[in-house]
C-alpha cells in the first residue's frame, strides 16, 4: 500500500457545535489517516482576528491540530460580504492564499466534504490538475441558499437551471443564479465522483444534472463513542424525549415545540440540545416552549457527548420540513439503540421503517406528531419491540465507509 496525500475541504469546523457534515468529515479524516494515509483539513472560520497567527496577503489563518487531525482555518482580513461567504464559487481574494497552501501542502487527492467558502480551492484544484472528489451533503450545488426552501418557506422541487429560483426566490439575483448554476455544473463535471450519503439527494442531484453520474456511501458511525442503552418499558412509565441539532425554520423545531404544548403530551420531557444563530427564531421557540415546564434547552454539545446524552433519553425527534440529505443523528441514534421519531423528508426514510424502528409522520404536520407522541406515552411498552428490532441491526461503520472512499481515491492511479 502506498500514501496518499488528501486536502479534506469543509466550510466551518467547529466540532462544540457538532454538525453532522464536521462529524462525517471526522471520523473519515480520522479513519483514513488510521489506515496509513497522510490528511489535512482546511477550513473557514468565523473566529476572532486575534485567533489566528499567520497573514498571507489579506487572509489570516492558523494552522493546529484537533485530536491529531491538522487542520488550517482561514479566514478574510476584511469582509468580503454575505454573497461571497454564503452563496458564491469564487472569490478572487482566496485565490492566491489557495495557491499558495496547494503549492505548500502538494495534496494527490482532494475532498469536497462541503463547498460553502471552499469554492476557489476548487477551482485552483481544476487549474493545477489535481483529482478531486465531493460529497454532496446538501443542495448547495445547486441552490444559493443550500437548503432548497422557497422564500415563502416552503420545499423547492429543484432549481431546474435557476429558473425556478426567479419566481420563488426573487430576492437573488437571477443572472448571479444562471452564473452560479453553470460554474457547479462544471465543478461537479470536472470532478473525478461525486458522492451522496443517500439515494434521495443522489436523485435530486441527477434530476437537476443529468449528466452527472454520483454514487451512493452511506454514512458510517464510530462505534466507540455509542453505548446500546439496555431499557425495559413498561405501562405508565415516564419518557424524555430528544431534539438534538441545529435551531433554524427549515430543521422543524417549532414543530416539536408546537406537538409539545398539545394537552396530550404536556406532561412528557423534551431535552433540546444544539443551537442556531438566527436570533428571531431562537425567540419564537423559546417563547412558545416558555408554556411548557418540561421542556428544557440544554445547550451545544461535542462529539464525544452523544453516547452519553441518548443514553439519558428515550426517543430522538427529527421534524425537519426540508429535503433532509440523511440526517447523521439518525444513524447516531440507532448505534445506542434509541428509537426515532421523524418527518418523512428526504433520505430520511430510507433510515427509519415505519413501526419497525421508529416512527414517520408527514412534514409540518404538528398533530400527526402529537398523535405518535400521546400513544407512546401511553404504552411505552411499545418502545421494546422497537428497540428490539433496532438491535438486531448491523450498524454500518466508519471503517466500511472509508473503505469506499479508498477504493476511489486509489481509482486516480489505476
Amino acid at each position: 500500500m502506498f500514501t496518499i496525500k488528501i486536502l479534506y475541504l469543509i466550510h466551518q469546523f467547529y466540532p462544540e457545535t457538532y454538525t453532522g457534515t464536521e462529524n462525517f468529515l471526522l471520523n473519515l479524516s480520522r479513519q483514513v489517516k488510521t489506515d496509513g494515509h497522510d490528511v489535512k483539513v482546511i477550513t473557514h472560520s468565523f473566529q476572532p482576528d486575534s485567533y489566528f497567527e499567520h497573514t498571507y496577503e489579506n487572509i489570516l489563518y492558523k494552522e493546529f491540530l484537533y485530536k491529531d487531525i491538522p487542520i488550517i482555518a482561514y479566514k478574510h482580513l476584511n469582509d468580503p460580504g454575505p454573497q461571497t461567504l454564503y452563496q458564491s464559487l469564487e472569490d478572487s481574494e482566496l485565490t492566491r492564499f489557495a495557491d499558495m497552501i496547494f503549492q505548500k501542502e502538494q495534496p494527490d487527492i482532494v475532498h469536497v466534504a462541503h463547498p460553502i467558502r471552499m469554492g476557489e480551492f476548487i477551482n485552483v484544484s481544476i487549474k493545477r490538475g489535481i483529482p478531486y472528489f465531493i460529497t454532496l451533503t446538501d443542495y448547495f450545488m445547486m441552490c444559493p441558499k443550500g437548503i432548497l426552501m422557497t422564500s415563502a418557506g416552503s420545499p423547492c422541487s429543484g432549481a431546474k437551471q435557476g429558473d425556478a429560483c426567479r419566481t420563488l426566490c426573487p430576492e437573488i439575483n437571477n443572472e448571479f443564479v444562471k452564473y452560479r448554476y453553470n460554474q457547479s455544473k462544471n465543478i461537479l463535471l470536472s470532478a473525478k465522483k461525486v458522492i451522496a450519503p443517500s439515494f434521495f439527494l443522489a436523485r435530486m442531484f441527477q434530476k437537476e444534472f443529468p449528466e452527472i453520474d454520483i454514487n451512493v456511501i452511506h454514512y458510517g458511525i464510530n462505534k466507540e463513542n455509542f453505548i446500546q442503552k439496555k431499557a425495559f418499558y413498561t405501562k405508565n412509565q415516564k419518557l424524555t424525549f430528544c431534539y438534538a441539532g441545529s435551531h433554524y425554520y427549515h430543521k422543524g423545531l417549532h414543530v416539536l415545540i408546537k406537538a409539545f404544548l398539545n394537552s396530550k403530551v404536556k406532561k412528557a420531557k423534551l431535552k433540546i440540545y444544539g443551537s442556531g444563530n438566527d436570533e428571531s427564531y431562537n425567540h419564537q421557540i423559546r417563547e412558545s416552549a416558555s408554556k411548557n415546564g418540561n421542556i428544557e434547552f440544554c445547550g451545544v454539545y461535542d462529539e464525544l457527548d452523544i453516547g452519553k446524552i441518548f443514553g439519558e433519553v428515550d426517543v430522538l425527534i427529527v421534524p425537519s420540513i426540508w429535503h433532509e440529505n440523511c440526517p447523521f443523528v439518525v444513524y447516531e441514534a440507532l448505534a445506542c439503540g434509541l428509537p426515532v421519531i421523524a418527518s418523512d423528508v428526504g433520505g430520511i426514510t430510507e433510515i427509519i421503517d415505519h413501526g419497525r424502528n421508529g416512527f414517520i409522520f408527514p412534514r409540518s404536520h404538528s398533530e400527526k406528531l402529537t398523535k405518535i407522541l400521546s400513544k407512546i406515552i401511553k404504552e411505552p411498552e411499545l418502545l421494546n419491540g422497537i428497540k428490539e428490532n433496532i438491535n438486531k441491526e448491523k450498524v454500518r461503520t466508519v471503517t466500511e465507509e472509508a473503505h469506499e472512499y479508498l477504493v476511489f481515491y486509489h481509482s486516480v492511479y489505476e
